[in-house]
């Protein structure tokens, strides 16, 4: 062998070999961690589908929905419903008193935010129109710099 490919020849093929090994070892861990992948992939989907036909037999079953409603809101469930005033007073239950002043039959409301004045959509329609007839290329300029009223106003014309 090293009278046809010279001394070299064992180290080089030594090296291809290594590299070969190298190569093929790591083929085969990722083909385990896609395995994985895929099996978590799969688990995944597995339960989700067996949870949308939960939820779907929640609720195209009033038997089951009413069952699950009553349990959901019973004295068990995590929202529970009272229904009378002994029931309010358990355990845990947070009620307090509505304070004094807020009952006061002459406590000021505050008044009502002011409407703004409406503002001439005329002006700047005319002028969107002069400039539709002199250069209709410049007029997208006139409605960036339209105010939200002047726009939603001619909205609610047109509509």
């Amino acid at each position: 062998m090293v009278e046809n490919y010279g001394t070299e020849a064992p180290a080089i093929l030594n090296q291809y070999a290594l590299n070969l090994e190298g190569m093929l070892d790591s083929a085969v861990e990722w083909g385990k961690e896609a395995q994985t992948t895929l099996k978590n992939y799969a688990d995944f989907a597995v339960n989700e589908h067996r949870e949308n036909l939960a939820y779907n037999e929640i609720l195209t079953n009033p038997d089951v929905l009413s069952d699950y409603t009553l349990q959901f809101f019973g004295p068990e469930g995590p929202y529970p419903v009272y229904e009378s005033e002994a029931d309010l007073e358990t355990t845990g239950y947070p009620t307090q008193p509505v304070s004094q002043q807020a009952m006061a039959p002459g406590a000021q409301m505050p008044a009502p935010p002011q409407a703004a004045a409406p503002q001439a959509p005329t002006d700047f329609w005319g002028s969107f129109k002069q400039q539709m007839e002199a250069d209709p290329t410049q007029a997208w300029r006139l409605i960036n710099q339209a105010s939200p009223q002047a726009m939603s106003q001619k909205l609610f014309v047109m509509e």
